[in-house]
């Protein structure tokens, strides 16, 4: 069985034998399904040509891309915080050396995604950390392909992850969201946004 992972998008699919017969988030308007056709690839044929760069963006926030470029080129970012790491939107990879960082920084607590085009790989990243929890709004969950025990959604205006703070702004997807780290840059606080606001 495999899961299946969408070369245009970047979205993981649950286990199959065949690959899906289409991606939806391909198919909505807000993405687009190339003029070659759809195609599918694994992880481990990902992980075979591909890496994660980190890059230290300011302290305690550490940004992570797939080079070179796949998908739709999502950027996560790993944000330390006093009760956990949290990990915010999501790559198609989770490489060797990924996990190794991550471990090194102090696993994570909280995988909390802006909106659908980062849901990317969401569950693998979960599991090797204990299955932390992962936090996708309710209002877009027709949009989640694989699914499992740690998806968290939620369904307020906001949602308090201890210290953090999601925020719906709906917008690009009716449950886009941001969310607000009051500790980082000395205390003046940082808003993550994906691409919610513009």
């Amino acid at each position: 069985m495999t899961r299946h992972i969408c070369t245009a998008c970047g979205t993981q699919f649950g286990e199959s034998t065949e690959p899906p017969s289409a991606c939806p988030v391909c198919e909505d308007e807000r993405q687009f399904v190339p003029p070659s056709g759809q195609t599918w690839t694994d992880m481990a044929d990902v992980s075979s040509t591909h890496e994660i760069q980190w890059n230290e963006e300011a302290k305690g926030i550490h940004s992570l891309q797939i080079a070179p470029e796949f998908g739709i080129g999502q950027r996560a970012f790993l944000i330390e915080g006093p009760d956990g790491n949290i990990l915010w939107d999501c790559l198609s990879l989770l490489d060797g050396t990924s996990r190794k960082t991550i471990a090194a920084l102090g696993g994570i607590a909280a995988i909390a995604i802006s909106h659908p085009h980062f849901y990317a790989s969401m569950m693998e990243w979960s599991q090797p950390f204990g299955d932390v929890p992962v936090y996708v709004h309710a209002d877009d969950g027709e949009w989640v392909q694989r699914s499992g025990p740690a998806l968290s959604p939620w369904t307020e205006e906001t949602r308090e992850l201890k210290q953090a703070t999601l925020i719906r702004c709906g917008g690009h997807f009716a449950g886009s969201s941001v969310l607000y780290c009051p500790w980082l840059e000395d205390g003046r606080g940082a808003l993550f946004t994906g691409d919610t606001m513009r």
